[in-house]
C-alpha cells in the first residue's frame, strides 16, 4: 500500500509491516496504524510513521543504547493486551524530543515507553510510574 507523509514522500508500506495501538499514542488516540520509517546510516533512531495522518510521525530511539542502566517493567496486564509471550518479542522505544531543531539537544522520554510486540504487530505507549526518570534524559552530554 502508498502511505503519504509530509517527511518521506510517498513510501510504499508492506500491510504485514503496519504495529496496531489499540489505544492510539498519548494525544492522538484516533490514530491507531503506524509503520517504522528507517534512517538510512543511522540504526539507533527511525521513524514511527502514522499511516492515517501524513503529519504525525515520531521520531524514536532504543534508549538502551543511550542509556545502559535503563529498566522497563512492563506490567502484567500490558503483557496480556500485547500478546507478549516471549521477551524475544518486545521492542522497547522511546520518544525523542529535538528542542528548536537543535539535534546536540535532543532528549528521550523515559518515563513513557513505547512497548511493540514484533510478533503480533501490537503497540502501545505506556506511563511508568514512580520511577526516578524524567520525560527529558539529555542524549548527548553538555560539550561544553
Amino acid at each position: 500500500m502508498i502511505v503519504p507523509t509530509s517527511r518521506f514522500g510517498m513510501v510504499e508500506v508492506d500491510p504485514a509491516e503496519i504495529f496496531i495501538f489499540a489505544q492510539g499514542i498519548p494525544a492522538f488516540e484516533d490514530l491507531r496504524q503506524f509503520f517504522f520509517q528507517p534512517i538510512p546510516d543511522n540504526p539507533a533512531f527511525t521513524w514511527l510513521q502514522a499511516v492515517d495522518d501524513p503529519e504525525v510521525a515520531f521520531l524514536m530511539v532504543d534508549p538502551f543504547l543511550f542509556f545502559p542502566g535503563y529498566e522497563v517493567e512492563i506490567p502484567d496486564s500490558l503483557q496480556r493486551d500485547l500478546e507478549i509471550k516471549d521477551a524475544a518479542d518486545v521492542l522497547v522505544l522511546a520518544v525523542v524530543t529535538v528542542p528548536d531543531g537543535d539535534v546536540r539537544r535532543m532528549t528521550a522520554n523515559l518515563v513513557a515507553p513505547v512497548v511493540i510486540n514484533k510478533k503480533a504487530r501490537l503497540g502501545r505507549q505506556f506511563i511508568m510510574e514512580g520511577t526516578r526518570y524524567t520525560t527529558r534524559h539529555p542524549l548527548f552530554r553538555d560539550q561544553g
